[in-house]
């Protein structure tokens, strides 16, 4: 049973606000005591820098107690700054993106492995080729409506078409989001090449708190957690501190690993991927390293049956740890009516990876990170599902025997 635990959270690309990210994790408190019948509560104001921010939870049940260290390693600021680009600027780096994805065969290898984050990728394109044919067929329909024909036809067309797609992008470019979908590819071109020297500083920062976390040795468990993109940034993260000290998992917490709504092979499937490919590698080679992944199939910003290893689609689970992937339910995370309220809510299904569930599931975040049972068994295929009474109460684990086996199913066709 573990009594100290600390987290790291690495988000992924969303200018997530310390004080809006605890926000949220209170609101996932609240699920998790609802949905399993435990005690928990946290810090009402976390502590900042410009690497982290920290605030301290505690859950419990009758007969178990554990604190949690919650740091949420921070890129917000960084994230930010490329939303401060102008529209052009924008408009011309996601076109280099496209031109790129497409030339390396990167886009190609997205259709092969995962058909919907493939879309995730061209959603903005798209958006931006409907603005554009509104602009045109406006602006062309104005020029026709006055009579107009030649080169002033001609130029009072562009002109409109002009205005009608700036103002459509103008309008909509932050709440669809488009702007935001452009800036993450923007940035994943410019990661994958080393043209990020302020994000290479930053993972570096990240490598270092990892270490000075687990030498201080005074929690059982060190959990890194990486959705999203940031699933990416903990490979690169956890290899550097793998540079920095390379007995890290033997200081004496077990350093485990959790990937969620993970997009690692939006990097590793890049020619230029070779460093991203390389920190997975050696993550996945250190055996001390317990690292779980939880693919979901409503979940189409990530890439689901896909192993981020071997960068090939599996058929099934796999349970050799390097990693564990494990294939979980959004409609069994969340109740029916929240489930089908979001079920074309893409953004939010994928956040639900990192959110308390209203049911009890095989995969829970706040069962992983805030319960009593160590990461093995908490990320293994039954989850908690039989290990928690009504009350909360951690129940004794009970082994499979010949006498508690399920009797094998016998087919109706059988002679």
């Amino acid at each position: 049973m573990v009594a100290r635990r600390h987290v790291f959270h690495i988000g992924g690309y969303d200018p997530i606000l310390p004080g809006t990210q605890l926000s949220r994790f209170h609101r996932s408190l609240g699920s998790f005591q609802k949905t399993w019948g435990v005690t928990a509560r946290a810090s009402s104001e976390p502590q900042c820098s410009q690497v982290s921010a920290t605030w301290q939870a505690e859950s419990s049940g009758p007969n178990w107690n554990t604190v949690i260290s919650y740091e949420m390693l921070r890129w917000d600021d960084l994230i930010l700054m490329d939303h401060q680009r102008s529209m052009p600027s924008r408009l011309a780096a996601g076109m280099v993106t496209l031109i790129d994805w497409i030339v390396t065969g990167t886009l190609f290898r997205f259709v092969l492995s995962s058909w919907k984050y493939a879309g995730f990728f061209l959603f903005p394109y798209l958006w931006v080729t409907v603005f554009l044919l509104a602009g045109t067929g406006v602006g062309f329909a104005f020029a026709w409506l006055l009579g107009l024909h030649g080169a002033v036809a001609w130029g009072l067309g562009i002109v409109a078409a002009g205005a009608v797609f700036g103002g459509l992008l103008h309008r909509y470019g932050w709440k669809k989001p488009i702007n935001h979908v452009f800036d993450d590819w923007i940035f994943s071109r410019q990661f994958v090449y080393g043209q990020r020297p302020l994000m290479d500083r930053r993972v570096d920062e990240f490598a270092a708190a990892i270490v000075a976390r687990a030498q201080k040795a005074d929690v059982e468990e060190i959990v890194i957690v990486g959705h999203c993109l940031g699933a990416a940034l903990v490979m690169e993260s956890v290899s550097r501190a793998l540079k920095l000290d390379p007995d890290l998992p033997r200081r004496g917490p077990a350093i485990c690993v959790l990937t969620v709504g993970a997009t690692i092979p939006k990097f590793a499937l890049h020619p230029a991927g070779t460093r991203v490919r390389a920190a997975t590698q050696a993550v996945a080679n250190e055996p001390l390293i317990r690292w779980a992944e939880y693919h979901a199939r409503d979940d189409a910003i990530s890439f689901y049956r896909f192993d981020p290893v071997t960068l090939k689609r599996v058929s099934r689970e796999r349970g050799d740890g390097r990693p564990n992937i494990r294939r979980v339910q959004m409609h069994n995370m969340m109740s029916p009516d929240a489930f089908k309220r979001h079920r074309f809510n893409f953004m939010r299904l994928h956040y639900q990876m990192v959110m308390g569930n209203d049911q009890r599931a095989l995969y829970d975040y706040c069962m992983i990170i805030c319960g009593p049972l160590p990461f093995d068994e908490i990320t293994a295929p039954a989850g908690g599902l039989d290990r928690f009474g009504a009350d909360g109460a951690l129940l004794p684990f009970a082994p499979v025997t010949a006498e508690t086996a399920p009797l094998p199913r016998v087919s109706v066709n059988a002679a």
